[in-house]
């Protein structure tokens, strides 16, 4: 196990198991990667310090392979991947969307919308390999997806309701996810939110014994 998986919360590692063998350490970057830009907002408490951090990820992204810095396992593990045939665009809209969550609160919805359609379509794009696998109904449960984890760390009650009532709205009119094999993680992620949506509430815990048992179900089955 690499050490990138290694670092993963645990829930993370669950998913990230169920991912086909080939593409763990693509699934791997994404979730390190995803907490890496998670943490920036979190401890930012200047705008223009969260901008400037985040930028030295877009540059990273950009840059030619030779370019990059070394001495980060995270740039490393990119590089790898990228000598793979690995494209890394959908990383860049990954990046605006957390790039977005530097907007002031309370938010409204064009900041919900430019927040979840580019987090969400570039991490699912990210762990299809590709955006243009990415069908208009995956697309659109991405947007939930984005939505529901905002939901889920959001410490704001207002806008923490806000974000799940959308994602709500989302899922019930597109129903069940229909990814392949290859998207295995992702859908493992959409079960969850839609459990959550059904519930009409967030889980207190993503990691409890009932949701780990929905995650090894839904990996093995599919179901």
């Amino acid at each position: 196990m690499s050490d990138t998986v290694l670092q993963l919360e645990p829930i993370h590692r669950l998913i990230h198991a169920y991912a086909k063998q080939g593409q763990r350490p693509r699934y791997a970057l994404l979730f390190a990667l995803d907490a890496r830009f998670a943490d920036i907002i979190r401890s930012t408490s200047e705008i223009l310090i969260g901008q400037m951090r985040l930028t030295w990820w877009r540059d990273i992204l950009t840059k030619p392979a030779a370019e990059r810095p070394a001495g980060e396992p995270l740039v490393a593990e990119l590089n790898m991947l990228e000598e793979q045939g690995e494209n890394l665009a959908p990383l860049l809209t990954l990046l605006d969307g957390w790039e977005a969550m530097l907007d002031d609160f309370p938010w409204g919805d064009r900041e919900f919308d430019n927040y979840s359609a580019a987090r969400g379509r570039g991490f699912f794009a990210f762990g299809l390999a590709d955006e243009q696998l990415l069908n208009p109904r995956q697309a659109e449960l991405a947007r939930a997806w984005a939505l529901w984890d905002f939901a889920r760390h959001c410490s704001d009650a207002g806008m923490r309701q806000s974000a799940f009532d959308r994602c709500s709205t989302i899922v019930k009119s597109q129903g069940a996810p229909d990814f392949d094999r290859s998207g295995r993680p992702l859908s493992i992620l959409c079960k969850l939110m839609i459990h959550d949506v059904r519930k009409g509430q967030l889980a207190a815990d993503l990691y409890s014994p009932a949701s780990a048992a929905r995650i090894i179900w839904h990996g093995i089955a599919g179901r």
